[in-house]
């Protein structure tokens, strides 16, 4: 293991705490998925942003089983 694995490692972990909203829409077949991915994307880097997607990624609005 050289000197990147480490830094790969914590690059990983930063992006899944990042899209941590985007993967539990997602996984909770979010209504607004594709709309809170979009957010997390723009505005994620921002702590209120990231607060806003994660708080809707959370809500009910999942789709009624088929």
């Amino acid at each position: 293991m050289g000197a990147g694995f480490p830094t790969i490692v914590m690059g990983l972990l930063i992006a899944a705490v990042y899209f941590l909203p985007s993967l539990l829409a997602w996984r909770r077949q979010h209504r607004w998925r594709q709309k809170i991915m979009l957010a997390n994307l723009l505005v994620g880097w921002t702590v209120i942003g990231w607060a806003v997607c994660l708080g809707l990624a959370l809500s009910r609005r999942t789709r009624d089983p088929e």
